[in-house]
């Protein structure tokens, strides 16, 4: 629950929030109705021509391999059924609503292009895996990183922060937006498609195709077609990403790990032959007709030069790069965020906060009488005392708030959208719980408190990251004047 809250103050900041189209509007309340008439959502479809007309064109394409030409909405969805022609009509809609005539600088046309790609090997993998799923498929396919052109469409100037972060430690997309905005495009996307309506076959996959592992949902369609989607983004990666033998493996090797059998080089053929079909149907433009095909073909050659070894050293290389990142920002004694990466984290928040006009607090919290802890248990004990610390500050807090050894046994919580009457309230929780807390050291038990100290961003005063820093260590110092274990707000003089 603190997640979904925090998500969507998240999200409440986000300018120009991308919106359904009139028409999807229409279609979807007509879907959602006990008894939906199909005569009313073939008449709502047919009063938008283009949209009709671009229905029709991918119905009587390849791509659906009808036995005979359909004539009319109406008769689409009496052929493909009505969740199919409702699917393809909202995409189009989609498509049409977010495309390149934006200005922001978010390349419209790559995305919808990797989306398409996207859409049709969901398709093609779920009409090989599961045909019963299939209604879902294309469109589930199409938004599946509709986060990602939310992000880069409202948020320009921190996206390209994130695009910049990715080229420089070759981090993925997702463990980039999470390090520079603190939320991922599957997030962001699962929580846009749920306010939009949309059933939870279709966004929760898509809060989770990059880590289906993850998924909670103990529904047989929603992990079903969370795999399919995971299967469909590696195809994507396949086509945008230079290491592309080893996504072919990848490729491979889920399906494999799946339980599932499908000739690959067969879908990846269909995937080239469908993308010549649909993308001029969806206005996108096909530069070179070879090129997908170029693309599997270097994959292919590229996986044949690979043995199981350099497979598991490209893989291992590649969790290398994350370990070492993660060096890089946490502390090697607690696994928090390290003072420096803190200091970071701490920039990004406040300049998040002054341009959304959100709250933020700071905590900073001292162990109380430390010294004396050493001197009396030994530095082991007092090691265990930081870590028991380390342990309860993460459990207490929101997975949108950072938590930071800021060095030695003082501590800093970064609470985002928290005004300081809430932190002081998350402060004495954390104080209450340490204050019970028991640690047994060579059969001794170990008793230890915490001090805190709690500020809050003036906004309208302009409050940088070194004064709200100071206004909490003003704040820890009155703690611990005032006698130790206990929680002070700072006060302007």
């Amino acid at each position: 629950m603190e997640k979904q809250r925090s998500l969507e103050s998240f999200i409440s900041g986000i300018d120009n929030l991308p919106t359904l189209p009139g028409i999807a509007i229409r279609i979807l309340e007509a879907v959602q109705k006990e008894e939906p008439d199909i005569d009313e959502i073939s008449d709502i479809i047919s009063t938008d021509p283009p949209l009709s007309a671009k229905v029709l064109r991918l119905v009587n394409s390849s791509f659906y391999n009808l036995p005979s030409k359909i004539t009319s909405v109406l008769h689409s969805i009496k052929m493909l059924g009505l969740h199919s022609v409702k699917n393809i009509a909202l995409g189009f809609s989609l498509v049409n609503n977010f495309q390149s005539k934006k200005t922001s600088g978010f390349d419209y046309t790559c995305f919808w292009k990797n989306s398409l790609v996207g859409a049709i090997s969901a398709k093609l993998l779920t009409e090989k895996l599961n045909p019963e799923l299939l209604d879902s498929a294309f469109f589930m396919g199409l938004l599946q990183n509709i986060g990602t052109l939310t992000l880069g469409h409202c948020m320009p100037a921190q996206y390209h922060l994130v695009l910049s972060e990715m080229e420089k430690t070759s981090s993925e997309w997702q463990d980039a937006e999470n390090y520079i905005l603190g939320y991922n495009h599957q997030e962001v996307g699962e929580y846009l498609m749920k306010s939009w309506g949309l059933p939870e076959t279709l966004y929760i996959p898509v809060g989770y195709h990059h880590s289906p592992e993850k998924l909670a949902s103990n529904q047989a369609s929603i992990q079903v077609l969370t795999r399919i989607l995971h299967l469909s983004s590696l195809f994507i990666e396949l086509l945008d990403d230079k290491s592309r033998g080893l996504n072919l493996w990848l490729i491979n090797h889920n399906i494999e790990t799946y339980g599932w059998h499908a000739d690959v080089d067969e879908i990846a053929e269909d995937i080239q032959q469908q993308v010549q079909q649909v993308f001029p149907i969806f206005e996108i433009d096909l530069e070179n007709d070879t090129e997908y095909a170029q693309i599997f073909q270097a994959a292919k050659t590229e996986l044949s030069k690979l043995s199981n070894d350099m497979v598991a050293t490209m893989l291992a290389q590649k969790n290398e790069i994350k370990k070492l990142k993660q060096q890089v920002v946490r502390d090697s004694m607690t696994h928090l965020v390290n003072h420096q990466h803190f200091l970071e984290l701490l920039s990004q928040e406040v300049a998040r906060a002054e341009r959304y006009q959100h709250p933020l607090s700071l905590i900073m919290a001292d162990i109380d009488h430390f010294k004396a802890i050493n001197d009396e248990f030994g530095h082991l004990a007092g090691d265990r005392v930081i870590k028991a610390v380390a342990g309860s500050l993460q459990q207490e807090i929101r997975d949108a708030d950072h938590v930071a050894r800021y060095g030695g046994e003082e501590f800093a919580i970064i609470l985002p959208d928290t005004k300081l009457q809430d932190a002081c309230i998350v402060a004495e929780r954390i104080r209450t719980t340490i204050d019970s807390l028991r640690i047994k050291h060579d059969n001794r038990l170990i008793q230890f408190t915490i001090s805190f100290g709690i500020a809050s961003l003036q906004i309208e005063e302009g409050t940088t990251s070194d004064q709200i820093i100071k206004s909490a260590d003003s704040a820890l110092y009155q703690a611990k004047k005032q006698g130790r274990n206990q929680c002070c707000a700072f006060e302007k003089p």
